[in-house]
């Protein structure tokens, strides 16, 4: 009767059987099933692979064989030590460098001078213990900071307690334990051999709290933000005003943690390689982008058309791109710069990297330093905007904290990279990570795709003139104008931190001169001066606004200190464009030619109302506005080009401040339209970590100027504690219009 029990309990399929059977259809899908010649046979070589009765060495005596009956993990106990008891997965999740207990139960007393121990992790789709995916660990006194090992902490009768150690340097994945026995009587020559299996797999991941770990960061405000932080904001918008997207991370919904997993395993990185944050920073960063040479997470789509997919503006966290990857086994659509940032954050906070999102504001692209940014315009002031390089209104990529041991001294700390797909690099879209620092004093010789990062907060803008036969003449130069307004989301706090300095120095510094002219070397940069010959006597201001109602308003400003008149022809034109410079369609142009008497002044202005573009545009395109003046008597040119975010209402996110773990509560939504015409086609999303998703809100009616709108959500949290509720609306006219609200959720019992 027992033991048809115990054969009932081996047929269960255990939770770790089953991810593991759905981790090997996702790395067939992904990899191809015909592996033949491609990679070396695993299963027939593998001594782990086996159902754990199969694993049972061969008995000598079956009385004297020392089988443990049960294994009790500890995982609360051990999770709350490492900090990985918000992890959603109910698995033990560990931190590498940390010790851990666990209890053995075995089927008779436990006789330590008879009786031997032996622990073996494994792990990898190879494991072996010469490339040290097959972890022995054996019985030491005093356990070492650097090795595995463990000792015995309590024997009580046919239990043992052992404290176990993990090395702060061990591949990070998700392992097997077996436990092996060794019995030895006094009258035996021969040892009896025991192996037993445990049911359950184990996760290792990084660990920032252990010096000994390469992501070691001994700042505990930074370590709660950047590594247990489930949300954070992103900065978009343009250079003077911002706009906030808060982001879910959730790094510790149950798909996050698998999805990290199995991107390493898409990425084919080795898993003796698993170990390096370098090496697994980089395969993230080129699976995360979906396109021509490289499949991954998601499609980029800057296009304004998004039919197909989602947009990328509705999106509110990463854990709903994760889980529709895993479900579909295909890229996502759609992503963009900071879907991108957002979802490396998540991934790489999961493993334990600690992972910010960073936003560089007026950002070169496919750019590697070795030229000036250009702008081109005809000979009578008109823009030629697809001749143009591209300068996004705002950038976002990543930075995640490791050591640079790969570098000379003084590398460690912040490093770099992007995961928007911009430039192939050794046959994939990927790009670092690279030392903030290298970065700074312009040492592009360091790391991978230095001179692309540089680039993107480095640079100069030429303005051309081109006739009409395709001659090209430079007139101005500007300096400085790439690279403005870093930022992050600063530590324990809503607020933006600027990290500027930290990838510059001060212009006009001797430094920044220094980092300049090595940057130059390096990259063989190339620049034309421009044409000094006409007399610059007139002083040329471009200024202009936008307003809540959606009113932009720019106005040319020309002043003549000259002791004659001047004729002046200006030219200001307004064009709807996507963040990243490239233009969807003009909206509005006004040319003038003003006479400037001696010491006057004199304006032109550019007027747009509302209802003269946002109807007529996709949601998330701006206002992109050329100026351009030039004097008819002394040929002097003047050209500006600036972007006009117009300012988006808040959502007002309210809750009832309590609800209880697995009980419905509400959330109540409040938007004022501020803009001067109505908002149609509505959608409203809503999310937060720990709290079930529900589906889109679609708003029937259309909201008017000024008017007051509230829905009210039902949502269900599945983790206690105090969490933010995020909400995102967009419609026709606008998007990226979000709030944040809060809610304490308790258990029962446990107020």
């Amino acid at each position: 009767m027992a033991r048809r029990h115990r054969d009932e309990i081996r047929k269960r399929t255990s939770l770790s059987e089953k991810f593991a059977s759905y981790y090997g259809s996702l790395r067939t899908m992904w990899l191809g099933s015909n592996l033949a010649g491609r990679r070396t046979p695993t299963v027939q070589e593998n001594p782990f692979a086996e159902d754990a009765e199969l694993t049972a060495f061969q008995k000598a005596k079956e009385e004297g064989i020392l089988k443990p009956k049960t294994v009790e993990l500890h995982r609360t106990l051990n999770r709350t030590a490492h900090r990985t008891q918000d992890y959603e997965i109910p698995n033990l999740i560990l931190r590498r460098g940390q010790d851990f207990t666990i209890k053995i139960t075995f089927e008779r007393m436990f006789v330590e001078r008879e009786d031997q121990i032996h622990l073996k992790f494994v792990t990898g789709s190879r494991p072996l213990q010469s490339k040290g995916s097959v972890v022995s660990v054996n019985k030491t006194e005093s356990p070492s900071k650097t090795e595995w090992g463990f000792s015995i902490v309590e024997i009580l009768e046919k239990g043992v307690t052992l404290k176990v150690s993990s090395a702060p340097d061990s591949i990070v994945g998700r392992y097997q334990l077996f436990i092996d026995t060794e019995h030895c009587g006094a009258n035996q020559t021969e040892p009896e051999k025991y192996r037993y299996k445990h049911p359950d797999d184990i996760y290792l991941i990084f660990n920032p709290w252990c010096e000994g770990d390469c992501v070691y960061l001994d700042d505990e405000n930074q370590r709660e933000e950047y590594v247990l932080r489930e949300t954070g904001r992103i900065w978009l918008g343009t250079v003077g005003k911002f706009c906030v997207r808060p982001w879910n991370f959730a790094q510790f919904d149950d798909v996050c943690l698998v999805a990290a997993l199995a991107m390493l395993e898409k990425s084919e990185l080795g898993d003796p390689a698993r170990n390096n944050p370098i090496l697994i920073v980089r395969s993230i960063c080129k699976v995360i982008n979906n396109n021509e040479r490289d499949g991954g997470v998601l499609f980029g789509n800057w296009s304004g058309k998004y039919d197909d997919g989602v947009a990328p503006y509705a999106w509110n966290g990463s854990s709903a791109i994760l889980e529709e990857f895993l479900k579909k086994r295909k890229g996502v659509k759609y992503g963009q710069c900071w879907t991108f940032s957002a979802v490396t954050t998540t991934i790489l906070r999961a493993l334990g990297i600690p992972t910010r999102c960073i936003s560089n504001f007026r950002s070169a692209h496919d750019s590697d330093y070795s030229s000036s940014i250009d702008a081109h315009w005809t000979v009578d002031g008109r823009p030629r905007k697809t001749m143009d390089d591209a300068i996004w209104d705002f950038h976002v990529w990543n930075e995640s904290w490791f050591k640079r041991p790969d570098l000379p001294d003084g590398h460690d700390g912040w490093q770099a990279y992007d995961p928007t797909p911009q430039e192939c690099t050794e046959g994939v879209f990927t790009c670092g990570p690279v030392s903030v620092k290298a970065i700074k004093r312009g040492e592009l010789y360091f790391g991978s795709d230095a001179r692309f990062l540089y680039a993107e907060v480095n640079g100069s803008r030429t303005h051309w003139t081109v006739d009409a036969d395709g001659n090209m003449t430079p007139f101005l130069s500007e300096c400085d104008v790439i690279g403005k307004n870093v930022s992050t989301k600063a530590a324990g706090t809503i607020s933006r931190e600027d990290l500027t300095s930290a990838y510059k120095h001060k212009e006009g510094s001797q430094e920044h001169a220094a980092a300049s002219q090595r940057a130059k070397a390096i990259c063989f940069r190339r620049l034309t001066p421009a044409d000094a010959k006409s007399p610059d006597d007139l002083k040329f201001v471009c200024l202009g606004e936008s307003t809540k109602a959606g009113d932009v308003s720019v106005t040319m400003k020309v002043q003549n200190d000259t002791a004659e008149s001047r004729v002046v022809d200006i030219y200001l034109s307004a064009v709807a464009s996507f963040y990243t410079g490239v233009p969807s369609s003009d909206i509005k142009d006004t040319a003038s030619t003003i006479v400037i008497e001696p010491s006057g002044e004199s304006e032109v202005s550019l007027k747009l109302h509302p209802t003269e573009y946002i109807n007529s545009s996709d949601a998330d395109t701006h206002v992109n506005v050329y100026a351009h003046g030039r004097v008819n008597e002394t040929g002097q040119r003047f050209a500006a080009h600036d972007v006009f975010w117009i300012e988006k209402p808040q959502l007002e996110v309210k809750s009832e401040g309590k609800g209880q773990l697995g009980k419905p509560f509400e959330v109540v939504v409040k938007l004022v339209n501020t803009l001067s015409l109505p908002l149609t086609g509505g959608v409203l999303n809503i999310e937060g970590p720990g709290i079930q998703r529900v589906a889109a809100v679609k708003i029937k009616k259309n909201i008017a100027a000024g008017e007051e709108h509230r829905e009210t959500i039902k949502l269900n949290a599945r983790r206690v504690g105090r969490k933010e509720i995020i909400a995102n609306f967009y419609c026709k006219q606008i998007c990226d219009v979000t709030g944040v609200g809060e809610i304490d959720i308790y258990e029962e019992n446990k107020v």
